[in-house]
Formats: structure tokens, C-alpha cells, sequence
């Protein structure tokens, strides 16, 4: 069905797996449109709760296909390609279910940008992570050069992004970049487990909180509180908010309709 991604589902968990081995799994305008094309086939399936994306043991991607990039000729060329990553990237921010990310090779460039759009990041302790861009005359233009600085600050960032030299994944869960860096035989199993966690949670509360927290980053606080009580104001009127308080006083597990 797809040329340059292999999807999967465990039960109700969906699987990415970037699939260009030979260009070292790097993004080119293909893969950007099949990973649309999976995304609503994941949004359609009500059973899957939750997507893992992955690449292989030596490379997760090496980031966005030079032959491609090279093609870019005028400033209007550069400013589309820049914006048709973003827009992919976007995606999978504002994808109402959980995406997990695991990492257990080389990321580069627009696969370090995929990996910041993933809501749970795993990595190897020994992966290297890079936005090089700058050595071969560009920028991280699939939402790096502005994400980073904002997540880890502005001093450790600018390090990253001007110099653009790798960093391990233990160095990146130090920084906050991912959330833990594990032994390679164990990013899978890691990520697999964070998975089977937030598919087990009500669908309809993560969907709000994930919503919640990409909305309120931009507005201030007195708008970004209303939003957050007008969150559980939508929860209070579903059957799973009445399940699972229920099942707290009954002392027993909830189980989820999903409405």
C-alpha cells in the first residue's frame, strides 16, 4: 500500500516505520504524503488509540532528501519546501491520539524535527542526534530553528543549531529533548509499553489534554485557564468521565467507551 513507510497495528496500538533503507529512511515528498495518508487511516480506525513511529536499529532518518533539496532554486522553491515539512510535522502535533517516538539510530535534520512533533520520545543512550543544517549552507526549517530554543532555551539551543555536531541520546533526555534514552535493545519494548499505558487511558481525555496543552502554549494565562476549565466542562458530559469517577468509588478499573 505505501512505498516508503510500512504500517502496522498490535490491537490498539498503530505503527509507523519509516521505510526508505537505501536513503537512510530521509524524508522526501513521498514519504511526507504517505505519512498523511497513514495518519487518517489511524484517525479513522477507532479502535487504534495510540501510534508508534520508528525507523530500524542503525537509523531513524537522516532527514530531509538532499536530491530534493537540492532542487530548490529561488526563494519561493525554498520557502515551499520549508513549509510542506512543517505542515507534515503539524500533523502529527495536532493528531488528537498520543504519537510515540522510538529512536534507536542516527536522527538528523527533518527526522530531529519529526521526532519534536511526537508527543513521547524514546531513544538509545548511544543514538546520535543532530540538526546539521547549517554545515550544508540551510537551517532546520521543518519547525527546529524555533521549537528547540523554546523547549530547551535559548543558549544550549543556539549551541545545537550553530554548530550543528551530534548529540547522544543520554545527552538528550539530560537536556529535555526526549523523555528517556534506554539500551538500543530496549527502545522498542520502551516505547511499546508508554503505548500500551496511553491506550489504556480514555480517549476522549487524552485527545482534550493533548489539545489543551498545543492550544494554551500561545495565549496567556487568563485565556489559557478558561480554555482548560471549558476542557473538563466538555469531559463532565460524557460517559467516561461518569465510568471512571464511578470506578474510583467502587474501587475498581474503568473501562472506556470512548464518548
Amino acid at each position: 500500500m505505501f512505498e516508503t513507510i510500512i504500517y502496522t497495528k498490535k490491537g490498539n496500538i498503530a505503527e509507523i516505520t519509516l521505510n526508505r533503507p537505501k536513503q537512510m529512511n530521509a524524508i522526501n515528498q513521498l514519504m511526507i504524503d504517505e505519512l498523511g495518508q497513514a495518519l487518517q487511516k489511524v484517525t479513522q480506525d477507532n479502535e487504534a488509540n495510540c501510534l508508534i513511529i520508528k525507523g530500524n536499529e542503525k537509523f531513524f532518518c537522516a532527514g530531509a532528501d538532499i536530491t530534493e533539496v537540492n532542487k530548490n532554486k529561488t526563494t519561493f522553491d525554498g520557502y515551499q519546501f520549508s513549509s510542506r515539512f512543517q505542515q507534515c510535522f503539524a500533523r502529527f502535533e495536532e493528531f488528537k491520539k498520543p504519537v510515540v517516538v522510538a529512536i534507536e539510530g542516527l536522527v538528523m535534520g527533518g527526522g530531529f524535527e519529526l521526532m519534536l512533533a511526537c508527543d513521547f520520545r524514546v531513544v538509545a543512550e548511544e543514538a546520535k542526534l543532530a540538526l546539521p543544517e547549517v554545515n550544508i549552507g540551510a537551517l532546520p526549517a521543518g519547525g527546529g530553528t524555533v521549537k528547540l530554543p523554546r523547549m530547551i532555551g535559548r543558549l544550549k539551543a543556539t549551541e545545537l543549531l550553530l554548530f550543528g555536531e551530534p548529540i547522544t541520546g543520554k545527552m538528550a533526555a539530560e537536556l529535555g529533548i526526549v523523555n528517556v534514552a534506554v539500551p538500543r535493545s530496549e527502545v522498542v519494548a520502551t516505547a511499546e509499553n508508554i503505548a500500551a499505558k496511553l491506550a489504556s487511558k480514555s480517549s476522549l481525555v487524552v485527545q482534550a489534554i493533548k489539545g489543551i496543552i498545543n492550544k494554551s502554549s500561545d495565549m496567556d494565562i487568563a485565556g489559557a485557564l478558561d480554555l482548560e476549565a471549558r476542557g473538563l466542562g466538555m469531559l463532565v458530559g460524557t460517559e467516561d468521565f461518569h465510568e471512571g469517577t464511578l470506578a474510583f468509588l467502587e474501587k475498581r478499573k474503568p473501562v472506556w467507551q470512548g464518548r
